[in-house]
């Protein structure tokens, strides 16, 4: 056999090797390489189940952080508003005052009246009605206070006397603030009474 036959008949060197080169980009680029319509799917698909998931993310995440609110705020009580009430100023410049020392009903009375005109009568006597109306007509006209005392209240009665040192049958008894006796009646008319009151005020 000439040398060229021999050369025709020899296998290349690189035959091989080139075949498999070719084989292996083929399978690379089957592999690898996705059509334009695959690619977008495949794209679609991605961006879709990560929308998915960060909403379930999203979703879990205020669940979660709703129930953990809930378990840990304790209840609050509504706090108290603190009630500020005002007196009434009279109320007050009563409380500031010294009890008289009289009777409830007169040291009520001297708490809005500097002077006050007291009647003790004997409840059903026709005198002691007369006396008690010029008393409260008297009161009346000096614009003092006025209180009524029935005879038979003998707690009151012990209390004027105490004050007063006696009480005569029926009484009219004029006081002033804070607990001074000015003057003391048995039968009286307004007139009289009036013009104690007036005194009364001037001392």
């Amino acid at each position: 056999m000439s040398q060229e036959e021999a050369r025709e008949t020899a296998p290349l060197p690189f035959s091989f090797s080139v075949k498999l080169a070719s084989t292996l980009a083929d399978t690379d680029i089957m592999s690898v390489t996705l059509n334009p319509p695959t690619r977008i799917a495949a794209l679609v698909g991605a961006l879709v189940l990560t929308g998915v998931a960060a909403v379930a993310l999203l979703l879990g995440r205020g669940a979660l952080g709703g129930a953990e609110t809930e378990a840990v705020t304790p209840l609050q009580k509504p706090a108290a508003r603190a009630e500020t009430t005002q007196k009434p100023a009279a109320a007050q410049r009563a409380k500031s005052r010294v009890a008289s020392g009289f009777p409830a009903k007169i040291d009520h009375a001297l708490r809005y009246s500097r002077v006050v005109v007291v009647s003790v009568s004997m409840p059903g006597a026709a005198v002691d009605a007369t006396v008690r109306r010029e008393a409260r007509a008297g009161a009346k006209a000096s614009r003092a206070g006025f209180i009524a005392i029935s005879a038979t209240n003998e707690r009151a009665v012990s209390a004027l006397v105490a004050k007063t040192g006696f009480l005569p049958a029926p009484a009219v008894v004029v006081v002033k603030r804070p607990g001074v006796v000015a003057t003391t009646f048995s039968v009286t008319d307004a007139g009289t009474i009036a013009q104690a009151v007036a005194q009364a005020r001037r001392r």
